[in-house]
């Protein structure tokens, strides 16, 4: 699925918990620079598509199918957590110069009041396979 921008500038979310989705204004997974996928890590029903995500460790493989059928492989070379409230945008977002890969979901600390977590967990990755 394809994701845009909310009408405050906040970049969407998928809204199916079982589906990723890619932030259409950056490049396609593949393509030199930064390609941001984001899903939910669960939900009041259970675990979601990205419920595993903060499990991946330096190396491990992530698959990435395009629309073309086309599957791509990344290797993770960083996960980190970072607070809602200081996301660094340019980190994530910004350019590269080879073709990375971003996945994006919520994590750390749950928030009942809100209902929300505190924290985002980032995974990033490099092409080493297309």
């Amino acid at each position: 699925m394809q994701l845009g921008l909310n009408s405050d500038g906040s970049v969407q979310v998928p809204t199916n918990i079982a589906e990723a989705g890619w932030y259409k204004y950056d490049v396609t997974p593949g393509q030199k620079g930064s390609a941001v996928i984001l899903g939910h890590v669960d939900n009041y029903k259970g675990p979601a598509v990205f419920f595993y995500l903060d499990h991946l460790s330096l190396g491990s493989r992530v698959f990435v199918t395009l629309e073309s059928g086309r599957t791509l492989q990344f290797a993770v070379i960083g996960v980190r957590m970072y607070s809602k409230s200081n996301f660094p945008d340019q980190l994530v977002y910004g350019p590269r110069s080879y073709p990375a890969l971003q996945l994006v979901t919520c994590g750390g600390v749950f928030d009942p009041a809100t209902g929300h977590y505190l924290s985002n967990i980032v995974v990033f990755t490099a092409l080493v396979k297309s």
